[in-house]
């Protein structure tokens, strides 16, 4: 799963992979806050990623980070700010949004 939301997407078809296993990824660290925490935290709809209306996914990205950061104490960075147009910017929010979930999953114990 995580290794699917370090890959770099360019076709819809890598979108769609990437917007699968971030999903799953996602799942996952909700389900062991819920079960470490007792936190039951809003899962905001990422999957399927709408490439019409992508602001709408890094909003909604954006809120699902920065919940389980909070529980979970952890850094974050802006990943709502940035233009996947552009393919440095799209690399870079890849990278530093994997981190996150990384260490998301990590601190859980659920690394996948």
């Amino acid at each position: 799963m995580l290794a699917g939301v370090l890959n770099v997407p360019h076709t819809d078809d890598d979108w769609n992979w990437f917007s699968y296993q971030h999903r799953l990824s996602h799942d996952r660290i909700r389900q062991a806050i819920k079960a470490k925490y007792g936190y039951n935290l809003t899962d905001y709809q990422t999957d399927p990623i709408d490439k019409n209306n992508m602001i709408l996914f890094l909003q909604n990205n954006a809120s699902l980070h920065t919940d389980m950061n909070g529980v979970l104490h952890l850094p974050g960075i802006d990943l709502y700010d940035t233009d996947l147009t552009k393919p440095n910017e799209k690399s870079a929010w890849v990278y530093y949004h994997w981190q996150e979930h990384a260490s998301a999953e990590s601190a859980l114990g659920i690394g996948s």
